[in-house]
């Protein structure tokens, strides 16, 4: 894995493989109205032990290609996870 600065669009292209496409399909497939409104993400929603599973692999991802420690990663997780985190629906 190479190092450097992981993007969005890695980390949400990590859950949407559960829905078998990418952000660069699901933007091409629908309006800009649709991807500009945070909801966006209902309309690709995934299980508990998926979202559990991609926490897992996002943490491991971002450790790897960024380099941080555990514990700097951990202290700035809560924005990353706010901005990218796949929906569980209730």
């Amino acid at each position: 894995m190479k190092k450097g600065n992981p993007s969005r669009e890695d980390l949400l292209n990590g859950w949407l493989k559960y829905h078998n496409t990418t952000v660069e399909e699901v933007v091409a497939n629908h309006p800009k109205e649709f991807l500009e409104n945070p909801d966006w993400f209902k309309s690709y929603p995934v299980t508990q032990e998926q979202h559990d599973e991609w926490v897992e692999w996002a943490e491991e991802y971002l450790r790897k290609t960024t380099g941080l420690s555990k514990k700097l990663l951990q202290r700035s997780w809560g924005m990353v996870y706010l901005d990218c985190a796949p929906y569980v629906p209730q």
